[in-house]
């Protein structure tokens, strides 16, 4: 709390006789000024603090209080007519103050000034900034001086805690002296770790502190983003990428993609590994199911552990071939001409396809069937010891690695002998 410089109202001020009488019936032309200089607040006596006599401007005498805060001064008596004052010098601790004497000519052996008040010195004022810039072992914060509590700041700065309170006996960084603004940076954090700082200023009286700040320093981990789409790129294969924004203060020494048939993958599930640091890439899915659902998202490790990107979602095709079934030619009692057309492998290379043909419907590749070469494309097939005069049911099929998939069921009869 600042305090106010004054002079005690009402001081009574008695004229003295003088020291040294001109004559016989006491009249005297010199006599001793001497009063009491008192700290106002703590109504202690101020030792050792310089008092002097002014007169037209000039120092005419000049003494220190003693241990109990009084002083004596000579004063030469036809000096009150013409003004004359008592002052208390300033110093480091204490600002100064005076006092007019009173021209009530010549009396007593001493003049008594009375007591002079003076205002000592308090601690300073400091205020806390906000804390800003917060990163896992850094942080950024400042404050204000913005008294010096009539005492030179010869050190302000923060101060910091993992406990309330902080003070010089806990962390701290000093930022010069004076009055004003600062800002500093504050160093040798824990990550992911709640701290308490404040700003601090000391003067001759001693530290004084500003507002408790609270902050948290972050986890030290990574951020990171999955790419907005994964894209099927080949047979069991897939392309998806992400970016490391962010290092979180700690070299990213592992990124990729992981993915799973459930939910929020993990680098527990399969994963790939591409390169480090912070960045895009691009990862390579392989080893993909047909006809599956799979889960994916971006991934960044560094020291403290590992995160992860938004999740995506990315459906394989079912991988069967598609194929056609050609209608029965050149059908005899015995033959018959048939064959189909693969029109998309699926993904999977085809390694059979032909006609399968049965007396019932819905012929497979478990009865009569023909082998008509590999892949995609139309093909000829040739049914042979067939009844005459017989009803047969035929499908066209295609095999690939996922199984075999048949087309539209045909029907014919064969001619009679």
């Amino acid at each position: 709390m600042n305090k106010r410089i004054a002079i005690l109202a009402g001081v009574a001020i008695l004229l003295s006789s003088c020291i040294k009488p001109l004559t016989d019936e006491g009249i005297f032309d010199q006599m001793t000024a001497r009063g009491l200089v008192v700290e106002r607040t703590s109504q202690q006596p101020v030792d050792g603090i310089h008092v002097r006599l002014v007169h037209a401007g000039q120092t005419i005498a000049t003494t220190i209080t003693s241990a109990t805060g009084t002083f004596e001064l000579p004063l030469e008596c036809d000096m009150l007519n013409s003004g004359m004052s008592v002052e208390v010098f300033a110093d480091s601790l204490y600002d100064g103050t005076s006092m007019e004497l009173a021209r009530r000519g010549y009396g007593r052996q001493y003049y008594e000034v009375g007591t002079l008040y003076v205002d000592g010195p308090e601690l300073p004022t400091v205020t806390t900034g906000d804390v800003t810039a917060i990163e896992a072992v850094t942080a950024h914060c400042g404050g204000e001086v913005t008294a010096s509590g009539k005492s030179a700041v010869s050190q302000r700065g923060l101060c910091w805690s993992t406990l309330q309170y902080p003070t010089l006996n806990n962390a701290h960084v000093p930022g010069g002296g004076g009055e004003g603004e600062f800002e500093l940076t504050i160093t040798g954090l824990e990550v992911g770790t709640i701290y308490y700082v404040r700003a601090y200023a000391t003067n001759g009286v001693g530290t004084a502190y500003g507002e408790q700040r609270r902050f948290c320093t972050q986890a030290g981990l990574p951020t990171v983003q999955t790419a907005s789409e994964a894209l099927l790129s080949g047979v069991g294969t897939a392309t998806c990428g992400g970016t490391v924004t962010r290092d979180g203060g700690f070299s990213v020494t592992a990124r990729g993609i992981c993915w799973s048939v459930t939910p929020e993958p993990t680098v527990s599930n399969l994963h790939t590994i591409d390169g480090n640091g912070v960045g895009e890439f691009i990862s390579t899915l392989t080893n993909l199911q047909p006809a599956t659902t799979y889960y994916l998202r971006a991934y960044a490790t560094n020291v403290n552990g590992t995160v992860y990107g938004q999740q995506l979602t990315l459906s394989t095709q079912s991988g069967l071939p598609k194929i056609s079934t050609i209608a029965a030619t050149n059908i005899t009692s015995t033959t018959a001409v048939s064959g189909g057309e693969v029109e998309d492998d699926g993904g999977y290379t085809v390694i059979q396809r032909g006609v399968c043909y049965s007396t019932t419907p819905q012929p497979t590749t478990a009865g009569p069937h023909t082998t008509d070469g590999a892949g995609t494309g139309q093909f000829v097939s040739h049914l042979l010891n067939l009844t005459p005069n017989t009803q047969y049911y035929l499908r066209a099929y295609a095999t690939n690695a996922t199984g075999t998939v048949y087309g539209e069921e045909r029907v014919f009869t064969t001619e009679e002998l």
